[in-house]
């Protein structure tokens, strides 16, 4: 073999090469677009009101105490949602449609909140993360002897 056709052969390879990994990235970037979501905490979310016009957006905080309701016989959850470890933020007035995720009454967990906000001042929620505190750690052992529950 001469060697113009062994670089034929070398640049076919690479270039075969580079437009599988350009398709397999692609692939991945287009399989995952929703885990890719940038999350907002409260107080970052009422700052910005050009994200107040409808548009699916990520909302993390904690659930204020005794701002929890539902309607006897009903999964319509309203609730309001405050920066951790903040005592005069901003509070967020959510709604939600559907089943709470176990660990939501838990004062020590971070509640993600994926939806938009109406114009009627609530957030309404499509979906329900929980970060859970400590996967190790009993509630007890977190200094709270008695945790919140659902009072419906």
């Amino acid at each position: 073999m001469s060697d113009e056709v062994v670089k034929k052969s070398y640049v076919r390879w690479i270039l075969l090469i580079f437009v599988i990994g350009l398709i397999i990235s692609y692939m991945a970037v287009q399989a995952f677009p929703g885990s890719a979501r940038y999350f907002l905490t409260v107080e970052e979310f009422t700052n910005r009101s050009e994200l107040h016009q409808g548009q699916i957006v990520r909302v993390s905080g904690a659930l204020v105490v005794d701002s929890f309701s539902r309607t006897s016989g009903s999964t319509t959850s309203q609730f309001q949602l405050a920066d951790k470890d903040v005592e005069l933020g901003a509070h967020l007035d959510a709604s939600y449609v559907g089943v709470l995720p176990d660990l939501f009454f838990n004062p020590n967990s971070e509640i993600i909140l994926e939806g938009s906000y109406q114009d009627t001042g609530v957030f309404m929620a499509e979906s329900i993360l929980v970060k859970c505190p400590s996967k190790y750690q009993e509630l007890d052992e977190q200094g709270d002897p008695k945790p919140y529950t659902d009072p419906v």
